[in-house]
């Protein structure tokens, strides 16, 4: 996964190209320690409900934090089966292709605490509890406003997910330098959908806030987690929304 922090209105923890490292260790030292068979996760919860997840190697009494993610705590939950392993992962991080238990719709996520899991493979329900980091966010007044916009071509079908740019990068019609182009975003998902309720939160740290907007989808509902300055107006209850965006979801969902 990543920081997204355009999305959490957290640009202030950005000093010359990094991340503040004074006040990351602060976030780590006082997170919650959730032991793993390769290190641990530290994860601190946000007044917000941003969670600041770190991914701890150990070896021989040694650590490293090998990375750090960003994930809104949320009540939307999903039944997911896993499908396909998405990139190259390491061990406390996987992005999976996975589908609903109908197999009617698919997706990809990000998995937040997976070395938490025993085992991942196709015959695996997971619930996770699921948000959205949008990059690209449009906003129409309604489904119909969104047609009237579109053609049929270029249309999404109603509330749907679509994972496109890993659709497209194994598309063996198009030349290798375009598939390429499609496999770097590959983790990316279409979706649409009406929008349920809006909520604006503070975090808790030096007056920084974000915005908070469920919607529905075919695998349920979604929180989509973005700043305002995303938005040409403010998004409301009954807006329809098109996005291209990041899943993360959180398995330990209880």
């Amino acid at each position: 996964m990543a920081v997204y922090l355009a999305n959490t209105g957290l640009e202030c923890l950005l000093k010359d190209g990094s991340l503040d490292q004074k006040q990351m260790l602060a976030w780590f030292e006082k997170a919650k320690r959730i032991p793993t068979s390769y290190g641990f996760y530290a994860t601190k919860v946000l007044q917000s409900g941003l969670t600041i997840v770190f991914r701890v190697l150990t070896k021989n009494n040694a650590t490293e934090i090998a990375g750090v993610d960003m994930h809104m705590s949320g009540r939307c939950v999903w039944s997911a089966k896993p499908l396909v392993r998405i990139g190259e992962g390491e061990a406390l991080s996987i992005t999976l292709l996975m589908t609903n238990p109908s197999e009617k719709s698919a997706f990809i996520a990000t998995l937040v605490h997976a070395a938490t899991l025993e085992q991942i493979d196709e015959d695996t329900i997971l619930n996770v509890q699921v948000c959205a980091f949008p990059q690209a966010l449009d906003a129409f007044d309604s489904r119909q406003a969104y047609e009237a916009a579109t053609d049929d071509k270029g249309r999404l079908e109603d509330k749907k997910l679509l994972p496109f740019n890993y659709i497209m990068a194994r598309d063996e019609s198009l030349s290798e330098e375009d598939r390429q182009k499609f496999a770097q975003q590959e983790r990316m998902v279409l979706l649409c959908g009406p929008v349920l309720d809006v909520q604006e939160r503070m975090h808790g740290y030096r007056n920084t806030k974000c915005m908070v907007a469920t919607i529905a989808t075919q695998m349920g509902h979604l929180d989509l987690v973005f700043s305002a300055k995303q938005l040409a107006k403010p998004l409301q209850k009954g807006s329809y929304v098109v996005a291209s965006c990041a899943i993360s979801a959180d398995v330990l969902a209880d």
